[in-house]
């Protein structure tokens, strides 16, 4: 009996010690804290004239736009890098008046139009940790757009397309749906310019949009 309970005592022992031995997996840091990974994003955005563009030319919010990005997050820094496309709308009415279209006086009701398709690289900072819930940042961008300005005289138009100079600045926040999940949503305040001047448009085209995007990481 002494003998058996002898036995027992050892066993044991010996699976506490392989026990208190055996590596802790689950406090090892998360691979997206450990490794370089990307993040995919699409977003839909409102946006707000501002400046000489609302002046001038067209003062009314659109819900017409959206974009897709790719992101680039460094390993071992609070940087990351990507590119971003999309597609933004405004579009304005003026009540029926007279214009002139050449030796002709035109009675027609306006419609003013102003589209762009902008490609970006941009750079973000992260204020916290890249697997926090929460990961505040903010944003400066800069590349080209593709500028559509089309006037509608009634059944008439009148058109110029330019690429253009871009640029922006943004801050906002992604939102993990799980700590060390792959999806989440991102919210973003940004300003964008643009370098565009033509007819009723003299000093560039500015607004501010605010977006909601879901995206989507990997390493």
């Amino acid at each position: 009996m002494k003998k058996a309970i002898v036995i027992i005592a050892l066993v044991l022992a010996g699976f506490s010690g392989f026990a208190q031995e055996a590596p802790k997996l689950y406090t090892l840091p998360s691979p997206f804290d450990r490794y370089t990974h990307y993040l995919a994003t699409a977003r839909l955005m409102g946006a707000m004239p501002i400046g000489s563009f609302a002046d001038s030319y067209i003062d009314k919010a659109s819900f017409q736009n959206a974009s897709v990005s790719i992101e680039w997050v460094l390993r071992n820094s609070p940087l990351s890098i990507g590119g971003e496309i999309g597609s933004t709308y405004f579009q304005k009415k003026i009540p029926r008046a007279l214009y002139q279209n050449g030796d002709e006086t035109v009675s027609a009701v306006q419609t003013r139009t102003l589209s762009q398709y902008p490609i970006e690289l941009f750079g973000n900072y992260h204020l916290l940790g890249k697997n926090s819930t929460i990961q505040p940042y903010v944003q400066l961008s800069g590349g080209v757009s593709i500028v559509d300005y089309t006037l509608y005289y009634g059944s008439l138009t009148t058109q110029h397309q330019k690429v253009a100079p871009k640029y922006g600045v943004g801050v906002g926040s992604k939102f993990l749906f799980k700590k060390d999940g792959s999806f989440g949503i991102d919210v973003r305040v940004k300003y964008d310019g643009t370098s565009y001047k033509h007819e009723y448009i003299e000093k560039g085209v500015s607004s501010v949009n605010g977006s909601v995007g879901v995206f989507y990481r990997w390493w």
